[in-house]
């Protein structure tokens, strides 16, 4: 009897080993804590710039989000960085940004600046991490009010300030290429196209390669804009990194 308790026993501990999936299921690396973004003087510049464009483009697609005949769009093509541990959504999100702008440290390097854990990354501190290693101004705003707002925060971000961006996600089974729900994952924000209603993503995490018969998601990912928005909306932060 003691053989055969230890044996289910042995069963088990190996089912957990080999199951790393179940304990990152409802995410990919975004920690649930909910903490505050420091805000800074060029988080406060960066805000009265964004409400002079506000101002200055009222009635048309950075105000309200409605097409306009000129129909706005940027399109940056960062490298692709896919995540080395299935809960470091955050730093390979850095780490790919960083690249574009010529700075490509480790994602074990970032991991720890962030103080990512195995609950995550910390959304709030990735702005912090790329003005950092990247030398530029990125600033969090969040959380938005709207997901009408926070298309036209991608517009402001990608198209005005000029940066690749990062959101904070709440990803549904629903979405294309994806095969589960996860609750919490940060990706970088590289296109949008209001032509075609479309935002590109540039996803770190590979759906299969972490979670059985999950789906082919990493890298360059181009969606309706409308599932870019309730996603990021969805999620408690409601916040982008520009």
């Amino acid at each position: 009897m003691k053989g055969l308790m230890r044996s289910i026993a042995v069963g088990c501990a190996l089912i957990l080993v080999l199951l790393p999936v179940a304990a990152h299921a409802a995410g990919t690396g975004d920690d649930p804590r909910q903490t505050d973004d420091v805000q800074t003087t060029a988080t406060l510049s960066a805000e009265g710039d964004y409400e002079s464009w506000v101002g200055w483009s009222s009635g048309a697609s950075g105000a309200d989000g409605a097409l306009v005949i000129d129909a706005p769009y940027r399109y940056f093509w960062t490298p692709t960085h896919l995540q080395e541990r299935s809960y470091w959504c955050g730093p390979a999100s850095v780490q790919t940004v960083d690249d574009y702008w010529g700075t490509a440290p480790s994602q074990a390097t970032i991991a720890a600046w962030l103080g990512t854990t195995t609950s995550g990354t910390d959304f709030s501190l990735v702005d912090d991490a790329l003005r950092y290693f990247s030398g530029r101004s990125y600033v969090y705003v969040g959380p938005l009010a709207s997901s009408t707002a926070i298309l036209s925060r991608i517009e402001y971000g990608l198209d005005v300030r000029g940066n690749p961006m990062v959101g904070d996600f709440s990803v549904p089974a629903t979405w294309p290429n994806y095969v589960y729900s996860h609750a919490g994952h940060i990706i970088p924000i590289e296109a949008f196209d209001w032509r075609s209603s479309t935002i590109r993503l540039n996803d770190p995490y590979e759906e299969a390669s972490w979670m059985s018969g999950g789906g082919r998601t990493g890298g360059h990912r181009t969606y309706a804009r409308n599932l870019i928005s309730s996603a990021i909306y969805n999620h408690w932060r409601r916040a982008v990194v520009y």
